[in-house]
């Protein structure tokens, strides 16, 4: 292997315990592994925060270690679920009250921003930054970062997500196509969808299929146990392996279900859907029981490996009806395990199944049902699929070439990383969150850069304070301004360039404070953005329309 990349950091930040990352937790933890074999001369730091830094310890390697960044732990895990809580409770409060815990609020959640470190990679000399849960977090300047995109649902489904969480998830998506050297998609649907959205050059995206089907094999000595402990019988049942989350469709699934024990079936079989327990599960259970399917709808909550492999291996079949996938991995692997799947006709679930399943509507609760009694009736259908869905999964079998093509990618990184002018942080109309990300181009002849913000009379707080660093290095005194008067800075650029960071606080979020809907979190408004030269030539990063 290469040894230029002699340290790769990989941001494993997001990462919660059990399964409420779904099946990119599954994906990433297996490439990592691979990619530990296969290149033994390369340290991989895996960056983590405490909620999984133990879980994570799976990984360890003599040339794979954890590395908790505690302050990033605060800004990537708990921010989001503060401004969550903030979304659900703050509407319900007295006005007064309101206003309180809202200032408290983003007062909070700045403080926790400020915990993060701006030299970290440098600090450890990574060679590359891969970020496989899509966010470019600890981007530094001049390092080659490698993202990938899984898909984006909240594009297509705003509606399955709270407001700030489609507004989090297009900054995370805009940051990624802004930052990274070069982007990973996991299907050719989610490149597609990636490029359209993102006004991407199709180079600057590549698909790496998940070549896992192989990774759960059932233990035939414990089958007997596993489905006496869960209440099941060989063939018996009929099973969706998917988190309940809102895109999963599950409430078609149970009327489609209804509707064929309805019509009535020359054997009895149950539905079982797996996946990780709460308010959403409950929900699920409840509304089962009011159309008299409890007894005939298991929810055996999340399971492990061996449970889950146990219980596709000797099911009846696999129901899959999907609103959106980014690739669909439980398909593939319910094929590699010899069972007949029946899935969605919609995103990328047609690319991976192929001709190997029933594809049907999953907005048709006719369709579902209709091919819910195949799977369970038609034994000549069943055979079929079973044959093309082991052909289909053999082509989707093999993690270790999984592992090259990202290393391949990760090599291609290297080899294009671009030391340019860069602005990233800014939202079209100005409006700026926490940070502010400018990354200059060495140059020979002195530089100025030149910043200027303003803030509407209405913003929550009265003062803001601004400050800037270099590589983590505070740069002289904090500024303070208000609506008063524009903050203008100028500032000589060191000939070698680098990374800029300018931060400012307190921050807010408008729908919080009874300004509007807007989710976003916001500080200030940045009105020009540029690098003047020893010449007077004036360079913009903003305002500027910039090509992703």
């Amino acid at each position: 292997m290469n040894n230029q990349l002699r340290t790769i950091a990989v941001d494993l930040t997001p990462v919660l315990p059990g399964g409420e990352n779904g099946g990119a937790k599954i994906f990433v933890l297996e490439l990592l592994r691979r990619l530990a074999e296969m290149s033994p001369q390369t340290q991989f730091v895996l960056l983590t925060q405490v909620a999984s830094h133990e879980e994570l310890a799976t990984l360890d390697r003599p040339n794979m270690r954890r590395q908790m960044v505690v302050g990033q732990v605060l800004a990537n895990s708990l921010r989001p679920r503060l401004l969550g809580l903030a979304s659900r409770v703050l509407p319900h409060l007295p006005g007064r009250l309101r206003r309180v815990v809202s200032r408290l609020g983003y007062k909070v959640n700045a403080m926790l921003k400020r915990g993060s470190s701006s030299a970290l990679l440098r600090d450890m000399a990574a060679d590359l930054l891969f970020c496989p849960f899509t966010a470019p977090t600890y981007f530094e300047p001049g390092v080659p970062t490698v993202c990938t995109i899984y898909d984006l649902q909240y594009n297509t489904y705003p509606e399955f997500f709270a407001a700030e969480d489609v507004a989090n998830r297009e900054r995370t998506f805009i940051e990624a196509c802004r930052r990274a050297t070069v982007l990973a998609a996991i299907s050719d649907y989610s490149r597609d969808s990636a490029i359209a959205h993102g006004n991407l050059a199709s180079s600057r995206i590549h698909t790496i299929y998940l070549r896992m089907a192989q990774r759960i094999a059932p233990g035939v000595e414990n089958d007997k146990a596993i489905l006496r402990r869960h209440n099941l019988t060989p063939q018996g049942y009929l099973i969706y392996p998917a988190n309940f989350w809102r895109h999963k469709n599950h409430e078609m699934l149970l009327t489609a279900f209804g509707m064929v024990r309805h019509q009535g079936l020359s054997v009895d079989i149950k539905l079982v859907c797996t996946g990780a327990p709460g308010a959403r599960q409950d929900w699920l259970i409840s509304a089962a029981h009011t159309m008299n399917l409890g007894d005939h709808v298991l929810f055996p909550g999340y399971l492990s490996d061996a449970d889950l492999a146990t219980l596709i291996a000797n099911c009846k079949g696999v129901v899959f009806p999907s609103l959106y996938e980014g690739f669909g991995l439980p398909v593939i692997e319910a094929m590699a395990a010899g069972v007949p799947v029946a899935c969605s006709n919609t995103t990328s679930l047609p690319e991976v199944a192929a001709d190997a399943a029933i594809l049907f509507d999953p907005r048709v609760p006719t369709q579902v049902a209709q091919a819910m009694i195949a799977l369970v009736e038609n034994e000549a259908l069943r055979a079929r699929l079973i044959q093309a869905g082991q052909r289909r999964a053999a082509e989707f079998s093999d993690s270790e070439c999984m592992a090259r093509e990202y290393w391949e990618l990760f090599q291609h990184a290297l080899a294009n990383v671009k030391h340019e002018n860069l602005l990233t942080g800014a939202y079209a109309d100005g409006w700026v969150g926490h940070c502010l990300h400018i990354q200059v181009a060495p140059a020979a002849n002195k530089q100025t850069l030149a910043i200027e913000f303003s803030v509407p009379e209405w913003l929550p707080e009265r003062r803001l304070t601004m400050q800037v660093s270099l590589h983590g290095n505070r740069l002289g005194d904090s500024f303070v301004f208000d609506h008063t008067t524009n903050a203008a800075l100028s500032l000589p650029i060191e000939p070698a360039g680098g990374g800029y960071e300018v931060t400012i606080t307190p921050t807010f979020v408008p729908a919080y404070t009874g300004h509007g809907n807007d989710h976003r979190e916001l500080s200030a408004i940045l009105q020009k953005c540029g690098i003047v030269h020893a010449d007077g030539k004036y360079d913009a990063l903003f305002p500027e329309k910039v090509n992703a």
